[in-house]
């Protein structure tokens, strides 16, 4: 069993990274007295909603192990895994941003409902990108046989 991660082998692997990063982050919220107390987002509670995200990053990366023999191409993995990763790290700057807003931000909240819209449609993209590589990698394994 190969314990390093192997970027240029296994993009995914990205993945796990990520959520680790995220996971010591969130770990460590406490120290920067940021308090999800009464907020809400998308009709879940913001303290649960920021904790989902790594889980997603660890479940993908879990989904990679299990679909990793009939994936069609390492390109749209590549695809998959950046839009994923950026869109992860996009929507918890923007929770944190939100949090705390400046005057700015505070004077233009639509401008942060508009962008978190725009990065969950790049993060749900990057989710068909997959199943659309693992559906073409199902079609050329099946007409191989």
């Amino acid at each position: 069993m190969q314990t390093s991660l192997n970027f240029r082998k296994e993009p995914f692997a990205l993945l796990l990274f990520t959520a680790i990063i995220l996971l010591f982050v969130l770990a460590l919220r406490p120290i920067s007295s940021l308090d999800f107390q009464e907020k809400v987002m998308f009709g879940v509670p913001l303290d649960n909603f920021v904790w989902i995200i790594p889980c997603f990053l660890i479940f993908f990366w879990l989904l990679y192990l299990a679909t990793k023999e009939f994936l069609y191409s390492t390109k749209a993995i590549w695809i998959h895994v950046i839009a994923t990763v950026v869109s992860a790290f996009l929507i918890i700057s923007i929770l944190f941003i939100g949090i705390k807003p400046t005057q700015t931000i505070s004077e233009n909240h639509e401008l942060v409902g508009s962008i978190i819209q725009i990065v969950t449609l790049i993060f749900i993209a990057g989710q068909l990108i997959f199943i659309g590589n693992v559906i073409f990698g199902l079609i050329r394994r099946y007409k191989l046989i």
